[in-house]
């Protein structure tokens, strides 16, 4: 865990957050041009996330991956909601609007950059599987979350 922790310092994504936040505690704004470019980067993020996925996917055998994106799905889908109730549920009053959307945003599937990140070590493939997977698991996993919340009273009233 200490490598991997030590290894971080070196990643640029890991970087930019921390730059990032430097630059918003001492409340410093980017010049013009430099603002507009970042916006730019920013606004074309997305489409050139979900064209390296797509990319990734093409000619991918999933039957050879099948076990690694099931345990990806169930542990993002069932475990990490699950973590993060247990965990609520153990830090005692938080407001039960705040409870539920924790445990909602925990039962969301993976962000686009998960597969760019697992290019890194060569499991981009796995990666955009299981994104793809989760994404269109979740569309029912959230809903039947969302269903046993209202039907419990574990966060109590909720409407």
């Amino acid at each position: 865990m200490a490598r991997s922790l030590w290894g971080l310092r070196r990643n640029p994504i890991v970087m930019a957050i921390v730059v990032g936040f430097v630059f918003a505690l001492v409340q410093i704004a980017l010049p013009g041009p430099v603002a507009r470019a970042v916006d730019l980067l920013a606004g074309a993020s997305t489409a050139a996330a979900l064209f390296y996925i797509g990319g990734t996917l093409v000619g991918l055998q999933v039957g050879a991956l099948l076990p690694q994106v099931v345990g990806v799905a169930i542990g993002k889908l069932v475990l990490h909601p699950l973590a993060v109730l247990a965990a609520l549920l153990v830090v005692g009053p938080v407001t039960p609007p705040l409870q539920v959307s924790a445990v909602l945003l925990a039962c969301a599937p993976m962000l686009g950059i998960y597969p760019i990140l697992g290019h890194k070590y060569g499991q981009q493939g796995v990666n955009a599987a299981s994104m793809l997977v989760c994404t269109l698991a979740a569309f029912f996993s959230i809903a039947a979350v969302i269903w046993a919340l209202q039907a419990s009273a574990v966060f109590g009233p909720l409407r």
